[in-house]
């Protein structure tokens, strides 16, 4: 139920709206989109510096059979660190954004 309202959306208030935190939750992929990974190597970089960001996006392989309909369960934006979304998700919410938030990008 808490994945479903996060990749619904909650609104955030402002201009932003209702926004979808999350990818579509209900998937056993790893992969994860060129754009995401190049977001969160951009984000990496700013906030950790140079040497800790990606120089080159790694492409994994798929294992033999695998259905790759959906990439892997992460958050729609690297920047909407749990840190930020703070005054907006409940507790219980918040656990598992940050769950999924760290899982995507475990350094912080």
């Amino acid at each position: 139920m808490l994945a479903q309202q996060l990749y619904e959306g909650i609104n955030l208030g402002g201009k932003q709206g209702t926004v979808g935190l999350i990818t579509y939750m209900r998937t056993d992929s790893t992969r994860v989109s060129n754009v995401a990974k190049a977001e969160t190597s951009q984000f990496i970089h700013d906030e950790y510096g140079e040497a800790y960001a990606a120089v080159k996006i790694r492409q994994g392989k798929l294992p033999e059979g695998a259905q790759d309909a959906h990439e892997a369960i992460r958050p729609t934006s690297t920047l909407r660190t749990p840190e930020s979304l703070e005054s907006v998700l409940d507790k219980d919410q918040m656990k598992l954004y940050r769950l999924i938030w760290s899982r995507l990008l475990p350094v912080k």
